[in-house]
């Protein structure tokens, strides 16, 4: 891909494509998954023979488990090279796994016409930057007492920048609120042919040898802290941004073996449609 590639326009799959989420994606695979069983516990039963749809994909931890557990699953992303991965994963797997590339703002007509039992999104659609018209869209794919599982992280976790770090900026940049599809769930829902059935407050430990290499890792690997980064290096404060970086990373670090963990506080919701 050259720097004139026309998908470029769109920022979105810019960021999808830097740094590497076949990496990150592995980091945060436990607790993508954890979705399912949130959803499960909500259904009553077992996720064989229903219709599965994963709206932003990714590299495919979710659909691959949700098909090993025997659901027939489609799963969709706006980058192709991600949807590459999830594909040759599932064939490693042997597991059926319908795979799509779209946009999970555009859904109507990219993935079928018959409705899903379930739709579940692992940190994908918490970067939605309409929450309502997102929720809607997955409405109108959903069949009726079908469920939504979303899985996001704290608004106030690791993997949200800090205050400190962006006073940096001269002027404050825009910050996308992914509170509605977590602790504010209830509002988002209000109003809505949804119901939340259940939420779930959960905590990952990512271990690294030490909060210095999470730092580096998280800035190479983690297209999002790669861009804000450059941004910080634009305006002249990068190494002032990388030291309060260690600093904030530090707060949520504990010890681990050999090195460190650091803990990601993330919340599952599971939202039921109503007939």
């Amino acid at each position: 891909m050259t720097d004139t590639d026309p998908d470029d326009v769109d920022p979105r799959r810019a960021l999808w494509r830097r740094g590497s989420y076949e990496i990150v994606g592995d980091w945060i695979a436990r607790a993508s998954v954890a979705v399912l069983d949130r959803v499960a516990e909500v259904v009553g039963e077992p996720l064989d023979g229903r219709r599965v749809l994963d709206v932003a994909t990714g590299t495919g931890a979710v659909a691959i488990e949700a098909a090993r557990r025997g659901a027939s699953v489609v799963g969709i992303d706006l980058t192709d090279e991600l949807v590459e991965i999830a594909r040759r994963r599932a064939d490693d797997t042997g597991v059926d796994v319908r795979f799509v590339i779209g946009d999970f703002d555009e859904l109507d007509g990219q993935v079928s016409s018959d409705p899903f039992d379930v739709i579940t999104s692992s940190f994908g659609v918490i970067f939605s930057p309409d929450p309502s018209a997102t929720l809607s869209g997955l409405g109108r794919l959903l069949a009726s007492g079908g469920v939504i599982g979303v899985a996001g992280w704290d608004p106030a976790g690791v993997f949200i920048p800090s205050q400190s770090l962006i006073e940096l900026f001269p002027e404050r940049p825009p910050m996308l609120d992914m509170s509605p599809w977590t602790t504010e769930i209830e509002s988002l829902c209000a109003g809505t042919s949804f119901d939340v059935a259940a939420t779930h407050d959960d905590e990952l430990l990512i271990p690294f040898a030490s909060v210095a290499d999470a730092a580096d890792q998280l800035e190479r690997w983690a297209g999002g802290w790669a861009q804000l980064f450059e941004a910080f290096d634009g305006a002249g404060v990068g190494a002032e941004a990388r030291s309060r970086f260690v600093d904030h990373l530090a707060s949520f670090a504990v010890v681990g073996d050999g090195g460190i963990q650091l803990r990601a506080q993330y919340h599952v919701s599971v939202l039921r449609h109503r007939s």
